[in-house]
């Protein structure tokens, strides 16, 4: 369990949690919720021991698997660990099993006495590896590691060598078969097709163990959760039942401190009124004005607090300069990474101010082949052609072309030549103005989303390639997005798994990886969308 009291989060000169107290029971199943920037992750990092709390007490009893939001690579015991080397871990079974194999490998080639030695090594090995329950471990790996969408051949790749889409699989496999006490997930339906999701909602529920959740996947929160924390303007403010029962629940609160907010404003009016006739009239009543301004400097200072109306995401990508009729081309594309043959032979065709999809179940090569047409990773064979006066902005999913430590106004500058003044509003428009010295390790997931959307649009570029945008944002944030990109008369290429944001954008053609097949969209296809 975790008992929290007095708690204070901090995140440079942001207060994002103040005297926050609440408490994580076995059985209970909590969704986080807030705006993005809010503090959310960070204060899922500080209930992980991740961070140092700023003021207050976190205390954690039992084993806690935590989930970043984050698909950086993590640190391996071994450089080259495969996939279900690391998910067997979080049961101190893969040391020992990556050990037995070292051993069986040197008894190959030894004899006599050394031999001897190492059977004897090999057989403690074996007992500690069976013992830790080893070999059955195995098959229960592989199960949590097919369940959540890791392909059988993905269990012996290196992770080194994976997406960061599939390594936050790894993570999320590792730590759902790790035997724990309290779940702390943040963003765990990235990355997961329909299967993974569904499976998923069906194992947190049956989770014994304490859970608090951060997702921004509504079906997900309302399926798995059985209370709300919500985390507004520094306060954590609990909510019984589901998230649906907490949106109308926090409407309601809300009408209600504006109600009781609007009497004691009228009191305290009425009371200064007769303040302002009786002061300087007779002694008597002099006093007893001044007995009544006193009370009225009392009310005053015990208003109920009623949270402003939240400032919303505006996002307008500039019109900009045409592009030639082909912008952009790619022609007989393949790509392998070792013994892996991700796609062969695929051809891209997109014309100007069309909208392509880029689809395909996991591991199909969709974030592949965008880095490609992006020059972001070269193509083992064929080559991408550039069209007449074609400017191709990227948005990559993991964020990479975020530098944890430079400022939010060093990207902008980065990629604009644009005065600082102007640069500054428009991350005003994401939001994020007020973090424009602020190191980019520090922003939250979401805001990390809006500041590559913000490069993007001070690049002004004719051609967009987006993998995964809608990862990490809110509900509001991606419906701005969704409004700018159908004002947007540029060509837009996406990869994207959320079926709801596909089907409103309304793509012109899809390109179906791996084989690379070009058909016009239909909703038919949004079926497949959900499998991705």
């Amino acid at each position: 369990m975790i008992l929290v009291r007095g708690l204070g989060v901090e995140a440079g000169i942001r207060t994002l949690v103040s005297d926050a107290s609440f408490a994580l029971h076995p059985g209970d199943k909590v969704g986080l919720v807030g705006r993005n920037g809010a503090g959310k992750t960070t204060l899922l990092q500080t209930l992980a021991g991740r961070r140092p709390a700023q003021s207050g007490t976190v205390a954690r009893s039992g084993r806690i698997g935590y989930l970043s939001q984050e698909a950086s690579l993590p640190e391996l015991e071994y450089t080259d660990a495969t996939a279900l080397e690391r998910i067997l871990a979080a049961r101190d079974i893969g040391g020992v099993q990556r050990r037995m194999e070292e051993v069986r490998h040197r008894m190959e080639s030894a004899d006599g006495s050394e031999r001897d030695l190492l059977i004897r090594r090999f057989a403690r090995l074996e007992t500690e590896f069976e013992t830790a329950g080893g070999y059955r471990a195995e098959a229960e790996a592989r199960k949590f590691g097919a369940s959540v969408g890791i392909a059988d051949d993905e269990m012996g790749q290196a992770v080194r060598s994976m997406s960061g889409g599939q390594r936050r699989r790894v993570e999320l496999a590792r730590i759902l078969f790790a035997d724990t006490d309290v779940l702390l997930l943040d963003e765990p339906t990235n990355h997961l097709d329909l299967d993974a999701k569904a499976w998923l909602v069906e194992f947190l529920a049956d989770y014994p163990g304490a859970l608090l959740v951060v997702s921004h996947d509504l079906p997900l929160l309302d399926a798995s959760i059985t209370s709300v924390l919500s985390l507004e303007d520094g306060t954590v403010e609990p909510y019984r039942g589901n998230y649906s029962h907490f949106l109308a629940e926090r409407d309601r609160r809300r009408e209600q401190r504006r109600r009781e907010r609007a009497v004691q404003e009228r009191q305290i009016e009425q009371l200064e009124s007769t303040v302002r006739r009786f002061m300087g009239t007779t002694e008597k009543m002099s006093k007893r004005a001044k007995a009544m301004q006193t009370r009225a400097d009392r009310m005053k200072g015990s208003l109920v607090e009623v949270a402003a109306a939240g400032r919303s995401v505006a996002v307008r990508f500039p019109q900009p300069e045409p592009s030639g009729r082909i912008p952009l081309e790619g022609m007989a594309l393949a790509k392998a990474f070792g013994d892996n043959v991700v796609f062969v032979d695929v051809d891209v065709h997109v014309e100007r101010g069309e909208r392509l999809l880029i689809m395909g179940l996991n591991g199909a090569g969709k974030t592949t082949l965008l880095r490609i047409l992006a020059g972001v990773e070269q193509s083992d064979i064929g080559e991408v052609v550039l069209g007449h006066q074609a400017s191709l902005g990227y948005y990559a999913q993991e964020h990479e072309q975020i530098v944890p430590d430079r400022t939010v106004m060093d990207h902008m500058r980065d990629v604009s030549a644009e005065t600082d003044q102007a640069l500054r509003g428009v991350l005003g428009h994401f939001l994020l103005a007020d973090k424009i010295e602020q190191e980019a390790s520090t922003l939250s997931g979401g805001e990390k989303t809006k500041l590559a959307l913000a490069q993007l649009v001070v690049g002004r570029h004719n051609v967009l390639l987006l993998d995964e945008p809608t990862n990490n944002l809110d509900p509001q944030a991606k419906g701005a997005l969704l409004q700018a990109l159908h004002a947007y008369r540029g060509t837009l290429i996406l990869v994207s798994h959320d079926t709801d944001f596909v089907a409103a954008l309304g793509p012109d053609r899809a390109v179906i990886m791996p084989e690379g097949n070009g058909v016009f969209f239909d909703e038919s296809l949004l079926d497949l969308v959900a499998l991705a």
